[in-house]
């Protein structure tokens, strides 16, 4: 992970803004050329945490004016989607940027299923990465949308349909799970943060598409790093729009 400036993040995020709806799932696939065919990003991998993260991490307080955001953005580049870290500490911001992306989507073992836990369960990221590793072309675009009302229009008289879908654009870290990163987070362990869908929040007429914070120590043996059994688990509950930082839909 790395700290980017405010520039190059309103880039990003402006280019996710920008995508046309019919290009979101081109923005997460990239061709194999040895295959000789797409593969769908499975995570963002921000690698090994850094002290620029724990510092921002630790200064969160409990103003208004202090949070934490997922956002999603289109890198300038590859043109591949990915999300990014935003800190707000009052008037201040920082911005912090993954170092890749995954591609394999891993069923973690359960070793502990009847130990109490901080965040998600174990199985619960298994549902949703599988989700996501198994959802269709045509079902990926309405993944990224809410149904809201156009208050602009109000005015203009009950005969006009006031409600439309609304594109996400960042996902709010809840205070009850940063405490937890600040207790869990540290320079010895690694963050990814995993795609995933959640079909009862589609039943809920909540955005489906989840990101789901792994925090965990790396393995040194195995089929894969992320395959820690202590390893914690975060879900969002709010998205941008409708419940944005400072009280605006659009704005993040």
């Amino acid at each position: 992970m790395k700290v980017i400036s405010e520039k190059e993040a309103t880039l990003i995020k402006t280019n996710w803004q920008r995508q046309r709806q019919e290009h979101i799932i081109s923005s997460f696939e990239v061709f194999n050329e040895q295959e000789g065919e797409y593969d769908r990003i499975t995570a963002r991998d921000f690698g090994a945490i850094t002290q620029e993260f724990m510092d921002s991490i630790q200064k969160l307080g409990d103003s208004p004016s202090d949070g934490l955001s997922l956002v999603l953005g289109i890198d300038e580049n590859t043109q591949h989607a990915e999300v990014f870290w935003e800190f707000r500490l009052g008037n201040e911001k920082t911005y912090i940027k993954g170092d890749g992306d995954r591609f394999l989507t891993y069923i973690s073992s359960n070793y502990r299923p009847t130990q109490p836990r901080m965040g998600e369960s174990v199985n619960y990221k298994n549902e949703v990465c599988c989700n996501w590793a198994n959802i269709s072309y045509f079902e990926m675009n309405a993944i990224f949308f809410v149904e809201m009302e156009n208050n602009n229009f109000k005015s203009h008289g009950s005969e006009l349909f006031l409600r439309r879908p609304r594109r996400v654009l960042s996902f709010t870290i809840p205070q009850d799970d940063i405490d937890v990163m600040k207790k869990v987070c540290s320079t010895e362990k690694s963050l990814l943060v995993h795609y995933g869908v959640n079909y009862g929040d589609a039943a809920r007429q909540m955005v489906p598409f989840v990101p789901l914070i792994q925090v965990y120590t790396p393995m040194l043996e195995g089929t894969t790093d992320e395959d820690d059994p202590d390893s914690t688990y975060l879900d969002f509950v709010e998205t941008c729009p409708p419940a944005c930082p400072g009280g605006g839909g659009d704005d993040i």
